[in-house]
């Protein structure tokens, strides 16, 4: 039974790798080179949305902290630390 099914899917013969392997190789690259491009675009994308948020009162300022990965400071409260993370970022003052 499990020999006939590799031989009906043809997953133990060396000939599809043959026959597909610049396709599978390409799509790989194009799949690793997608994610490096994206990744930076994402973060921007992040930070904007949880500034946006913050901003107009949607998060509090603990949520805003742990989104944009910063910690805490005692001098600080929390939704001002992540004001000025957002002003800073975006080049206001």
């Amino acid at each position: 039974m499990g020999l006939n099914l590799k031989k009906k899917l043809n997953l133990n013969s060396y000939q599809w790798w043959r026959n597909h392997r610049r396709f599978v190789t390409l799509a790989a690259f194009l799949a690793i080179f997608a994610f490096y491009v994206r990744s930076p675009s994402a973060n921007d994308f992040n930070v904007r949305d949880t500034c946006g948020k913050l901003n107009s009162f949607q998060i509090t300022g603990e949520k805003a902290l742990k989104k944009l990965k910063l910690s805490k400071l005692s001098k600080y409260d929390s939704r001002s630390l992540a004001n000025y993370y957002c002003e800073g970022y975006f080049g206001l003052e």
